[in-house]
């Protein structure tokens, strides 16, 4: 791994440029903290942003796990900010697991990682975890999740008590369509980012927590009947209760982009960090 530095971006002198590859292709920060560390977190592009994350959060959470003795890589995948695009990978989910594997590779100080990604880098996250063993935990922040029928109630309700009593016999329309529709269909996922069948993403979970990774499954309030409590993970995966860890933030959007929902956000990641790698 090779060093250089970016003083016009840097905030401190524990942050460095970063080059992995033969062509030193990729290019990440890293913010070292000042005393030794067990554990790196990788944190991956949200989609095709910059490093930087929506709204600053990616450099707020790595300095923040800095601060606690972390060692952080915000990285750019191919393609995506100074990053050049130089993988052969057939498609881009298997070049960002290229690029983030080769990243592992070139962090010679510390042995194991956590992964942290967002919407997509959550799916790149768990592509990468479930293909190298030296990851050891992910953390993803608005993965796939799916419609139960208990969920859809639940939506219902909430759009009964916002309309009032005169949306009834509307709300009821709405949920005999609903009823009738497969729960994995009930709401379209994001252009670009179609969700894997429900036993192939209970099979990918169920896969790293056998391996002993940690999984730590964040949640904002967006996602209407595929997400809209805290505990909708479980109904969906019981088994997985006491394996998975999750945390939901109702009142945030996907990009957590107001102050508080992002403080939290990072609150939540570093607590859980620092209390299953340290």
């Amino acid at each position: 791994m090779m060093a250089t530095h970016e003083s016009a971006e840097l905030a401190c002198s524990r942050e460095e440029v970063v080059h992995f590859g033969t062509d030193q292709q990729v290019m990440g920060i890293i913010c070292r903290p000042s005393r030794t560390t067990s554990t790196s977190i990788v944190i991956l592009n949200a989609g095709v942003l910059h490093r930087v994350g929506p709204h600053r959060l990616h450099v707020n959470l790595a300095r923040r796990l800095a601060d606690h003795g972390v060692f952080a890589l915000r990285l750019d995948l191919g393609g995506i900010g100074d990053s050049v695009a130089s993988s052969d990978a057939p498609t881009f989910r298997e070049s960002a697991v290229n690029d983030t594997v080769l990243a592992l590779a070139g962090i010679t100080e510390v042995r194991r990682h956590v992964i942290f990604g967002l919407c997509a880098g959550a799916d790149n996250a768990l592509a990468t975890a479930l293909v190298d063993q030296r990851v050891a935990g992910v953390v993803l922040v608005d993965p796939h999740c799916y419609a139960t029928l208990r969920a859809q109630l639940r939506e219902l309700g909430a759009q009964l008590r916002r309309r009032g009593p005169r949306a009834l016999l509307g709300m009821a329309a709405v949920a005999a369509r609903r009823v009738r529709a497969r729960f994995t269909h009930a709401h379209a996922p994001p252009p670009g980012r179609e969700p894997p069948p429900v036993e192939t993403f209970r099979a990918q979970l169920h896969a790293l927590v056998d391996r002993g990774v940690r999984v730590l499954a964040i949640f904002s309030g967006i996602h209407g009947a595929k997400y809209n409590h805290a505990d909708q993970l479980f109904e969906l995966f019981p088994e997985l209760r006491g394996k998975v860890e999750r945390a939901y933030f109702p009142a945030a959007n996907h990009t957590f982009t107001e102050l508080d929902a992002q403080a939290q956000l990072i609150a939540a990641v570093t607590a859980w960090f620092t209390a299953r790698f340290e």
